[in-house]
């Protein structure tokens, strides 16, 4: 088994950023929230709050927009773009090893979009259920997005602290079952006491997997960025960036056959980085134009 992240290995779609888009058609709107995320679990480091959670955080307004699941099922369906040659390597890979994807996806999402690369078992998104979540009208949280959208820094902070403060947004928050950063490290450890795996391999992308690859580490694997943001080039062991997803099915098949992470040296390219050997600031910088010109804006998120 070797565990990843869907979103940025495998797919290109931001389903989220997708989601609101189709929505609200409001890019800001997305980008705070997204903004907002970081800042809780990453710079306040809010106890409970973990990097990834904007998921939770946009549903009470898809809720007053009257989203249901079947909705969110056809923007699935449409909306997916997969890493060019996605298909090709899950496929080599599947021949000698399973995958188990771990992502903050909604899992409605994960499940549409992975059945198009043949998975169908080992899959952990957040179960959100849409058509079962009810909103009072009396928060207005549709006249609140222009507003949301228009803030910056700590007033946006403040207001969106205010906000989710207010006790019906609480409630409504906390009956959410999303997966997180923590929620991702506790899955792959819960896999490998259950397996006995004493390698975990484990690919992301994004400041929500950086606990992921911490647990890899921890448990003797190995952690893979794959056109990582700066939050999982700084906690992997490995850096790929690369136009395509053939590259990944190589490096898992070597991890995982020689159980070593000497078994890249051979690899090492243009492509592949070890992160304590090469010029961080660089690599990330490189990573970020590539997350760019393969996802568009989705590249540019946390």
């Amino acid at each position: 088994m070797f565990f990843t992240d869907w979103e940025g290995p495998w797919i290109l779609t931001d389903f989220a950023y997708e989601l609101c888009m189709a929505v609200f058609n409001n890019d800001r709107f997305f980008r705070n929230l997204s903004e907002y995320d970081d800042y809780l679990a990453y710079e306040l480091k809010k106890p409970e709050y973990e990097a990834g959670y904007t998921v939770k955080l946009i549903v009470p307004f898809l809720a007053a927009a009257g989203i249901k699941n079947d909705f969110v099922r056809m923007l699935a369906e449409k909306s997916a773009r997969f890493v060019p040659r996605a298909k090709e390597a899950m496929e080599l890979i599947k021949k000698k090893h399973t995958p188990v994807v771990i992502s903050t996806s909604y899992s409605i999402y994960l499940e549409t979009t992975a059945a198009l690369l043949g998975l169908k078992n080992y899959l952990h998104g957040s179960k959100i259920d849409f058509d079962e979540i009810n909103l009072e009208n009396t928060l207005n949280l549709l006249e609140k997005i222009d507003e949301i959208a228009s803030l910056r820094n700590q007033e946006l902070y403040e207001k969106l602290n205010e906000l989710f403060s207010i006790p019906e947004m609480a409630k409504i928050l906390k009956k959410l079952h999303t997966i997180g950063a923590a929620e991702k490290a506790k899955i792959l450890e819960d896999y490998c006491n259950r397996f006995n795996i004493d390698f975990p391999v484990a690919i992301g992308d994004s400041i929500s997997d950086y606990k992921m690859f911490e647990m890899a580490k921890k448990l003797g694997g190995v952690a893979i960025a794959f056109n990582g943001n700066e939050y999982a080039i700084k906690n992997a062991d490995i850096a790929i960036i690369s136009e395509n997803a053939l590259i990944e099915a190589i490096v898992i098949e070597k991890l995982l056959e020689n159980k070593n992470l000497d078994a890249l040296k051979d690899l090492r390219s243009r492509e592949l980085y070890f992160v304590e050997d090469c010029d961080l600031s660089e690599i990330i910088e490189k990573s970020k134009r590539m997350r760019v010109k393969l996802r568009g804006v989705a590249g540019e998120l946390g």
